[in-house]
């Protein structure tokens, strides 16, 4: 073989040989992209699941608290939403047997809601039984929650799913993988009673059209942009235009290096404004980023808010606030400003539940008295500290309550509204306190 033949064998050789290890590579990156979507899937599926049955436990606790059948059957139609979102979050978790019991309580618990709410029509009152099921599906609820929650934090690094991914494709199920903790968490549901079906409840809310922007004038982009500016604190040179948003409420789109903000078209109103940027050590005291959220409110022209409750993640302290419309704390009028706990730059607003429904009102004195208000609230409650307040209500409008700040037996805080002119109960709340805020479910 002359030399140009060799030469030339070699470079065939040597280009098969790389086409080859092309293939090579290019499978084992699609496999990996591969596992990437499953662990990914299962990732926030686990947070599903454990968001629902952590708002299952919180409704039935509430459960405990009511008197009427309106409400119990307004927890009845959130229990079955939260339920049937952890229901589809289940489905696509490996699982090493057949979750019959954990799927059997998730199918029945909101229609056992419904004939709890029955019964206090029919009856005038909840009977024993009701009141000893809502108390052991409570106990069952806060079982699966504490099981659940347990794994999300297990679950919460990639080296976990990758593990977890290994098992599932040998078919191992083993106590510590995620389908052996589903399979210890059925064996333990076993205390709870069979739950009475009364057909299927649903409800739907409408969407509502934004009371602010709804007869507002169109502003131009260069109006929009001064808007943007002041919310963000940027020079105007330092924001471009990112484009239109459509939906509920829509707006231009500003954006700069590290913050992007949304002004809405009809009014110039600011509807978001969001920064990202490392948070450092935590320097600020709660009571210092209220102020400065307080201070940002004024300087942007958000006046007549009262701040309600706050959380911090992540560096930043999330403060809600109200509008104070004479003695009525409005929060359905809420926004959201958001403080970084290291130097207090302002780093979230958020102002659409505000946009949604802020409107000129004329509040008349309340038909029933406090009092007569304070009556209607459990028995089971010691009542600290009496208001008004208007909430929303679930078919997307408001009502205007007495808001009474009660403790329970064993010291957790509950809100109960009751109506302020036909003194029924409206909704109640837990409030959540923790080092990081208050919060309220």
């Amino acid at each position: 073989m002359n030399r140009k033949n060799a030469v030339r064998l070699i470079s065939f050789c040597a280009a098969a040989v790389l086409v080859a290890v092309g293939f090579a590579v290019k499978s084992r990156l699609e496999l990996e992209q591969y596992r990437l979507e499953i662990q990914n899937t299962y990732s926030r599926s686990l947070d599903g699941l454990n968001s629902s049955v952590n708002n299952i436990s919180l409704i039935l606790e509430k459960a405990g608290y009511v008197t009427t059948a309106k409400q119990i059957s307004n927890m009845a139609a959130q229990l079955l939403s939260e339920a049937e979102s952890a229901k589809n979050s289940l489905s696509q978790l490996p699982s090493g047997q057949e979750l019959t019991v954990l799927n059997r309580f998730l199918s029945q618990v909101g229609n056992y809601a419904m004939s709890v709410s029955k019964s206090l029509i029919e009856n005038g009152g909840m009977s024993e039984e009701h009141t000893r099921s809502i108390e052991i599906l409570q106990d069952t609820a806060r079982k699966i929650s504490k099981a659940v929650g347990d794994s999300a934090i297990s679950y919460n690094n990639p080296s976990a799913w990758a593990e977890q991914m290994d098992k599932t494709l040998d078919s191992t199920v083993d106590t510590d993988s995620l389908a052996g903790a589903l399979g210890t968490l059925e064996e333990s549901l076993s205390d709870y009673p069979t739950l009475v079906y009364d057909g299927p409840y649903s409800d739907h809310l409408l969407e509502k059209e934004p009371l602010m922007i709804k007869n507002a004038e169109t502003v131009t982009e260069s109006q929009a942009l001064e808007t943007a500016a002041l919310f963000t604190e940027c020079d105007k040179e330092q924001l471009s235009f990112d484009g239109n948003v459509n939906g509920k409420i829509p707006a231009y789109r500003y954006v700069s290096d590290n913050v992007a903000a949304e002004v809405s078209c009809r009014g110039g109103y600011t509807v978001y404004m969001r920064k990202n940027r490392e948070i450092g050590d935590y320097i600020l005291e709660y009571s210092q980023a209220l102020d400065k959220a307080k201070r940002y409110l004024e300087k942007t022209g958000m006046t007549g808010f009262i701040e309600t409750y706050y959380f911090t993640d992540e560096g930043v302290c999330v403060i809600n606030f109200a509008y104070l419309d004479g003695a009525t704390i409005c929060y359905t009028d809420l926004v959201k400003v958001g403080v970084a706990m290291d130097t207090g730059e302002i780093m979230l607003y958020e102002a659409s539940g505000y946009l949604t429904n802020h409107t000129e009102r004329a509040f008349e004195t309340p038909a029933a008295t406090a009092e007569q208000a304070r009556e209607k609230v459990s028995g089971r409650l010691s009542v600290r500290e009496t208001g008004l307040a208007l909430i929303p209500t679930s078919s997307g409008g408001e009502v205007r309550c007495y808001e009474f700040v009660c403790k329970a037996d064993d010291g957790q805080e509950i809100l109960v509204y009751i109506n302020a002119s036909t003194l029924e109960e409206e909704n109640i709340l837990i409030l959540l306190k923790s080092d990081g805020g208050t919060l309220t479910k």
